[in-house]
C-alpha cells in the first residue's frame, strides 16, 4: 500500500517523528473528500503495524502482519463508524476501550481509526476524552474528519491535527492517467479537484452532470420546477449536485469578472446567464450554496437544503429582468 504521491510529505514527517520516538497518540486527519484523507490513515496504519517494514517507513506488504491486516483480520488494527444510524454511539466506544486494555498481539504498535468522527455523539465523545487522556502505549488513534469544528473543543485539543490539503491540478491529473482514467480533466472539475472522487465518478457522471445543468437551465428560464427537482437530484445523492452548483455559481461570478470559467463545456451557458444577473445576487446564492454543503450529514432535511437553493436560483433571472 502505497502513499498517494500528493501525501508523500505529510507521510515523510510522521515518519521522521516514529523515528525519534515522538508520534502523537492521536491524530485529527481533517481536509476536503476525494483526496484520500482514509487511504492516508490506511497507509500509516499499515507502516506500524508491519514486522519488517522499508526504510522510508513504508509496510512490506508480505510479512504476517501486512498479511493479516490485508485480510481485514489484524488484532491490532481496530476500526470505528456509524453502524444503524448516522452516529458513532457511547456502546462502540466502550467496546473500543475494552479492546484496548487487552495486550497487543503482532505488532509493536495498535492502530485505531475512526471515521467521520465527528458523528460521535456527545456521550461517545465523552468517553473517548478518558483515552484521549490516558493513551495505553504505542497505540495511535486517529480521528478522520471533514468538518472538525463539529468536533468538541475538548477532543480537538487532545490530538494532534494533520490538514490533508487538496493535491495541484497537474499532480491530480498525472495520477488520474496513471490509473488509466480517460476524460480525466472533466472528471477532476465535476469532482471539484478532488482526485480519488474524480477516480469514482466514471461515465455515469459525465451523463448525470449533463443532464442537471439543463435542467439547471430549465429552472432559469422558467420551464421547471424546483420542489420536483430537488425530489429527483436528491437520488442517490445531494453532495454531488450541490457540489456542481457551487461550481456553476463560481464560474458565473468569474465569468461576471471578466475571468474564464473553470468548466468550459458549460461557459457559453453560464456567460449567458451572469449577464443578466445581479454580481451581489450570486453571491448571495454563492454563501447559501456553501453554508447547504455544511448542513450536508446534519439534521436538517437534505431535500429541503436543495430546494431551497434551487428555488433561489429560479427566481434570480426573473428579478434581473424587473
Amino acid at each position: 500500500m502505497n502513499v498517494l504521491p500528493w501525501q508523500t510529505d505529510a507521510f515523510t514527517a510522521l515518519q521522521q517523528r516514529r523515528q525519534a520516538g515522538n508520534l502523537p497518540h492521536a491524530l485529527l486527519l481533517t481536509g476536503p473528500e476525494g483526496i484520500g484523507r482514509r487511504h492516508f490513515a490506511e497507509v500509516l496504519a499499515a507502516s506500524l503495524l508491519c514486522l519488517s517494514p522499508y526504510a522510508d517507513g513504508s509496510a512490506c506488504g508480505s510479512c504476517q502482519a501486512c498479511q493479516l491486516r490485508q485480510a481485514g483480520t489484524h488484532p491490532d488494527l481496530l476500526t470505528l463508524s456509524p453502524e444503524e444510524s448516522r452516529v458513532i454511539r457511547i456502546d462502540q466506544i466502550r467496546g473500543l476501550t475494552e479492546r484496548l486494555g487487552l495486550s497487543r498481539h503482532h505488532a509493536a504498535w495498535r492502530v485505531v481509526i475512526i471515521e467521520p468522527a465527528e458523528t460521535m455523539n456527545v456521550a461517545a465523545g465523552n468517553a473517548l476524552l478518558k483515552t484521549l487522556e490516558e493513551p495505553p502505549p504505542e497505540t495511535l488513534l486517529i480521528l478522520l474528519a471533514s468538518r472538525p469544528a463539529l468536533l468538541p473543543a475538548t477532543i480537538r485539543s487532545r490530538c494532534q491535527r494533520l490538514s490533508l490539503v487538496m493535491p495541484p491540478r497537474d499532480a491530480a491529473l498525472a495520477w488520474l492517467r496513471e490509473q488509466g482514467v480517460e476524460a480525466a480533466e472533466t472528471l477532476l472539475d465535476l469532482a471539484g479537484g478532488a482526485p480519488l472522487t474524480a477516480l469514482a465518478l466514471g461515465q455515469e457522471a459525465l451523463v448525470r452532470h449533463g443532464n442537471l445543468f439543463r435542467q439547471w437551465i430549465d429552472l432559469a428560464d422558467g420551464r421547471a420546477d424546483p420542489v420536483k427537482l430537488a425530489a429527483e437530484w436528491i437520488k442517490p445523492d445531494a453532495e454531488r449536485p450541490i457540489q456542481w452548483i457551487q461550481a456553476w455559481v463560481g464560474d458565473m461570478i468569474r465569468l461576471r469578472q471578466g475571468a474564464r470559467a473553470r468548466q468550459a463545456e458549460t461557459e457559453g451557458a453560464l456567460q449567458k446567464l451572469a449577464g443578466a444577473i445581479d454580481l451581489v445576487r450570486l453571491h448571495r446564492l454563492l454563501d447559501q450554496v456553501r453554508e447547504a454543503r455544511r448542513l450536508l450529514g446534519s439534521q436538517v432535511n437534505e431535500q429541503t437544503i436543495l430546494e431551497g437553493i434551487l428555488i433561489y436560483w429560479a427566481n434570480l433571472p426573473r428579478q434581473a429582468r424587473t
